[in-house]
């Protein structure tokens, strides 16, 4: 019974022992309009039909030190204001913590929402991936050549114009780079 009592214990401290930690996505943003959260919300999705892993969708107005030190991965987006990024996520990223570097090869991505056709979505996903590549992150884009910088979404013109919810076409990339940033956390690891 000793015996049997011994290997059951020494079997739930090993398993205790080599338990780990779910890495952690983090999928923060900006939205004044309510359209980049919808993208945001889209990427969570992508990254929660991953198993293995952890996914917390926050705004940028809520996001704590902390919340970007435990992420294995972060993914930030930003709406299209006059062709950059804007205002309050070039403040929030001038508040992460740079001395030592402790956001140093975390996976970082990036996805944007912009009002018209070439309004600015490329260059603001670029301008953000820089913050990321200052902070020595790595980065990943999306899962086609169409997305490779990440995801975006046209919100106010064209076949998109007056819409209330993002297109199929925007949301179904913004869960694929969700997936795709949940699958390289996980090689990572």
């Amino acid at each position: 019974m000793r015996k049997l009592s011994l290997i059951l214990f020494l079997f739930a401290f090993s398993h205790f022992l080599f338990a780990q930690e779910k890495p952690l996505i983090l999928i923060t943003y900006y939205s004044q309009s309510g359209n980049t959260e919808q993208m945001a919300k889209a990427i969570g999705e992508g990254a929660q039909s991953v198993e293995g892993v952890d996914v917390k969708l926050l705004p940028i107005d809520q996001v704590l030190q902390d919340d970007l030190l435990a992420a294995s991965a972060i993914i930030l987006g930003s709406p299209v204001y006059n062709a950059n990024i804007a205002p309050a996520v070039q403040e929030f990223i001038n508040s992460w913590p740079f001395e030592g570097r402790p956001l140093k090869d975390k996976i970082g991505a990036v996805f944007s929402t912009g009002g018209g056709i070439s309004i600015g979505e490329e260059l603001v996903m670029l301008n953000l991936m820089h913050s990321m590549l200052i902070h020595g992150m790595i980065l990943v884009g999306g899962d086609t050549v169409e997305s490779a910088f990440g995801a975006s979404a046209i919100t106010g013109e064209g076949p998109f114009d007056l819409q209330e919810e993002l297109d199929p076409i925007f949301l179904k990339k913004g869960e694929a780079l969700g997936k795709r940033v949940a699958e390289t956390v996980l090689r990572f690891r």
